[in-house]
């Protein structure tokens, strides 16, 4: 019960907030909890006032009852069609503000139990929703990239798709150049991945469309700024990004259950830009030379510490 952290903020209130933020340009949207068409206008009112966009809207397909037991591959043909009929919906709103990514995240497809779901069906039933979805993108012109988010589990025992190599099999096995991934560094952790393994086999499909950035202790999916509890890490995956010229958002998925947002958001943005500068210091003391090389643990190691150590400093 997330009310009883602290008061409930309307949505309008929250861009507006987030507009006050410096270096901050967009804002994620749900439908329909945070955009509709009821409010459609006066979000764009606010958008425009503080100079955002909205960057991704996704529908929600895990927020209701009738997806307690799945969503795009549930085992219901009207409770599928009802998830693909909230995605289109979404993609519908976010022509209007021209969004350039809707997420979908497979939070109830999966399972609790051992053998309760038939995974290849599953599969099966996803692949054939998403391929709906994808023919709603083309019939309309739509520019709007779709993205898988894995996680391995929350608030299922096992979301299926839960790591970052099989969301990258459906999307390769699809293979729709608006179709691909959005990688949640908080969900890779807890999937216990090396990250920046992860990103370079999304990039070598040119795949990564999006990415959410947090932190965590890898024991759950904590949302916490990033950098908060692993720098080094962040700095790992700044790389990454830098090295394939990475040119989408940089998302913060972020749940300050106790704290102010605020604060949450301006550490966010000063870490990956602290994070940024270590990058761009260890590329000019010869990093790449190092990790093309690809012997010189040890030195890269006292590298990133001296080059962390200078950049913190201020």
């Amino acid at each position: 019960n997330t009310k009883g952290f602290g008061e409930e903020v309307a949505v309008l209130d929250r861009i507006r907030q987030i507009g006050q933020i410096d270096g901050v340009d967009g804002i994620e949207l749900h439908l329909p909890t945070e955009i509709n068409d009821t409010n459609a206008d006066d979000v764009a009112r606010v958008l425009d006032d503080h100079n955002l966009q909205i960057v991704q809207l996704c529908g929600h397909t895990w927020t209701e009852k009738k997806y307690k037991h799945g969503a795009l591959a549930d085992s219901n043909p009207a409770v599928r069609q009802g998830a693909v009929d909230r995605v289109r919906a979404a993609l519908d709103m976010g022509a209007r503000f021209n969004v350039p990514i809707s997420v979908l995240w497979p939070a109830t497809d999966g399972n609790d139990f051992p053998l309760q779901a038939d995974y290849l069906a599953l599969y099966e039933r996803y692949v054939q929703s998403c391929r709906r979805i994808l023919d709603h993108v083309h019939a309309n012109g739509y520019a709007t990239k779709v993205c898988i988010e894995p996680k391995p589990f929350e608030p299922r025992t096992h979301i299926m798709m839960g790591n970052t190599a099989q969301a990258l099999c459906i999307v390769n096995e699809i293979d729709d150049p608006s179709f691909g991934i959005n990688l949640d560094v908080g969900h890779a952790m807890i999937a216990s991945e090396n990250v920046e393994d992860q990103l370079s086999l999304i990039c070598r499909y040119g795949k990564l469309y999006h990415t959410h950035f947090n932190d965590n202790d890898q024991q759950c999916d904590a949302d916490l700024p990033p950098g908060t509890i692993n720098f080094l890490r962040l700095v790992q995956i700044l790389y990454v990004l830098d090295q394939v010229g990475y040119d989408g958002w940089f998302g913060l998925d972020l749940f300050p259950y106790r704290d102010d947002p605020r604060k949450f958001i301006e550490i966010s943005r000063d870490n990956l830009h602290k994070a940024a500068a270590v990058v761009d210091l260890m590329n000019e003391n010869g990093a790449r030379d190092l990790r093309a090389a690809g012997t010189g643990g040890p030195e890269m190691a006292i590298l990133m510490r001296d080059c962390m150590g200078k950049v913190l400093a201020g």
